[in-house]
């Protein structure tokens, strides 16, 4: 099924590159492939990375889904909490993350300031779902104590699984519709096409 274009890529097309489509060359060359503050790969190599596996995946007929991570209440982190303070959620969420997807050839990325993506190699929709779910508890779980202060955190995660020849951005734009569906619905919740259907077998 088609989708817009995600509003990651349009947002990064635009800051570097101005209104003008980027070339593979320009892609290439435009900054670092790594997010300086949790190491992981960032927006672009993510593209880079992701748009070729998920076309091995689909050629040895293999399962695989994308997902966006996003952190909640992250306004509310930056206006309460120190620089500092809200590094260490971002870090600590990421590491979370990093140790799921670590292994294999599963992808995990820092999308923009809250949002992690990850590409699941392997896994279908229900086993997708049921990491990402794993993920949130997990998350949720974690006290982040810095100073005298002492809080948890939660996570909205939205999931697609790659079930056609689509572009990698339309299969990230699909996970970020579901994570919107995740944010109405109350926040620190997992949305995906196999959720939709237990909701609707009720």
């Amino acid at each position: 099924m088609p989708y817009l274009r995600s509003q990651h890529f349009r947002e990064t097309e635009r800051l570097t590159y101005g209104r003008a489509a980027p070339s593979p060359i320009q892609m290439e060359a435009a900054s670092p492939v790594a997010d300086p503050l949790t190491g992981l790969v960032n927006l672009k190599e993510f593209y880079r990375l992701g748009e070729p596996l998920v076309r091995e995946c689909l050629s040895e007929g293999i399962f695989c889904a994308v997902a966006i991570a996003d952190i909640d209440h992250f306004r509310r982190l930056n206006a309460v909490h120190c620089e500092e303070t809200v590094a260490q959620v971002v870090k600590t969420t990421a590491a979370r993350l990093g140790s799921a997807c670590g292994g294999g050839r599963n992808l995990l990325a820092r999308l923009g300031e809250e949002e992690f993506g990850m590409l699941f190699v392997g896994l279908d929709a229900p086993a997708a779902t049921e990491l990402c779910e794993k993920l949130r508890h997990e998350i949720a779980g974690i006290r982040i104590v810095s100073g005298d202060i002492d809080f948890s955190i939660t996570v909205s995660i939205g999931l697609a699984e790659v079930c056609g020849p689509e572009t990698f951005d339309n299969y990230l734009n699909a996970a970020e519709q579901f994570l919107f569906m995740a944010k109405s619905h109350g926040r620190n919740r997992v949305f995906s096409d196999y959720t939709i259907v237990l909701q609707a077998a009720g």
